[in-house]
């Protein structure tokens, strides 16, 4: 009877470690795990499973598989024996407290405590993968057999990984809906390429290295995009960018040549993933890159925000844009460019005769009778407005707070 308790609890805990630790690696924050990745070896071994999906599943679902398999047979077994047909009913109530107590309370465990449980657990999988080694090469060989397709070892396997794990997260109870469809977005991202989520060419809006600042400010009050391409000769030729936000401080001086703010581009091909792209902008620091095909011709642009958009959803760049020209530092206080829209103001609830004034600083020179200097302030209504920065041309910073 000791002997049937003592095996009940030993493939209880075995399947509680197993689906524990099959939750906290899925669970846990990739982006952490690398940066712990440069001095911890646990954090590498980890990521080392997640980057094997196939291999982390096959020693989860193996362990767990014998730790059911030999509940079964040892414990009814032996339940059976010492007990006679009480036993038989007690068998009965086993799985219950096998699922509560080997799946559902490990899983909750492992996905609350899985920044911490991940670096527990990785050392011990990752030995436990070389035991197991035997099957999950028994199966990729079999699978391989079956379907014969070129370049398999890089399509297949994450595409079945991939369909396996929309099926049980698709039942899992602990990950919500928005969750669900954030992962399956995820999943579909992988198997994009570049030319996919990219701008094409024909739509790309740009401007000639021979333009001037004042012709790019026209352009990104039509357009308000962050970047500005540029091409040489011909719009098909794009040679570089720049970038909105360095034009703001040079808003002084419309006749300057916008080739002095021209920024090397990134080049990219337009037949990588997405997901390479991404990685390859990150670690050039790069928010920008222009697509070219095998023959070096530009085919279109890319920026993080298009790549991103695939996964979290639309962005508004006009928003985004006019977030960076009135930013709030509070309820009440806001920081706003000289440069913004006067009927933008209107979501401060400043309301203001768009029709006299086109900008911040028009609707200021009005008020002040001439170009206001650094620190000066002047109160309109129930706003008091604070000159942060200026220039003898122009207002660059304007301190926006509401008076009660």
């Amino acid at each position: 009877m000791i002997f049937a308790l003592l095996s009940f609890l030993f493939f209880i805990a075995l399947e509680a470690f197993f689906a524990l630790s099959e939750m906290a690696l899925i669970s846990a924050e990739r982006l952490s795990l690398q940066k712990r990745a440069k001095n911890e070896r646990i954090a590498r071994i980890a990521l080392n499973l997640l980057d094997n999906p196939e291999r982390l599943f096959t020693t989860t679902i193996m362990g767990i598989t014998m730790s059911i398999a030999g509940n079964a047979i040892f414990t009814s077994y032996f339940l059976i024996s010492s007990l006679g047909n009480a036993g038989a009913i007690f068998s009965l109530i086993i799985p219950i407290f096998t699922f509560l107590f080997g799946q559902a309370f490990p899983k909750v465990i492992g996905k609350v405590y899985s920044e911490t449980l991940v670096l527990i657990v990785a050392p011990i999988l990752y030995l436990l993968s070389f035991l197991f080694y035997p099957v999950y090469y028994l199966n990729q060989s079999l699978t391989n057999l079956i379907f014969r397709k070129k370049e398999y070892h890089s399509t297949i396997p994450f595409i079945k990984f991939r369909e396996v794990f929309l099926s049980l997260i698709k039942y899992e109870e602990e990950i919500d809906a928005k969750e669900r469809e954030l992962m399956h977005k995820i999943f579909e991202f992988s198997k994009k390429k570049v030319y996919q989520v990219m701008i094409p060419l024909p739509q790309v809006k740009a401007l000639p290295l021979t333009a001037t600042l004042g012709t790019a400010i026209e352009f990104c009050k039509q357009y308000n995009f962050s970047y500005i391409p540029l091409y040489k000769d011909n719009p098909t030729n794009l040679i570089g960018v720049i970038r909105v936000k360095d034009l703001l401080s040079e808003i002084k001086d419309y006749s300057l040549p916008i080739s002095q703010f021209m920024i090397e581009p990134l080049f990219i091909p337009e037949n990588i993933p997405a997901y390479e792209a991404l990685a390859i902008m990150q670690n050039s620091n790069q928010d920008f890159a222009i697509v070219v095909d095998e023959y070096g011709l530009t085919t279109g642009i890319i920026t993080l925000e298009d790549l991103a958009e695939e996964v979290l959803g639309e962005f508004s760049d006009q928003l985004d844009y006019q977030h960076r020209l009135i930013i709030p530092l509070s309820d009440k206080t806001y920081l706003a460019k000289g440069i913004v829209e006067i009927e933008k103001l209107s979501q401060l609830g400043l309301e203001i005769a768009s029709s006299e004034f086109e900008t911040l600083n028009g609707f200021l020179y009005s008020l002040f009778k001439r170009i206001p200097e650094t620190g000066e302030s002047i109160r309109y209504k129930n706003f008091e407005f604070i000159i942060r920065k200026a220039t003898p041309t122009t207002v660059e910073e304007v301190l926006i707070r509401r008076v009660d």
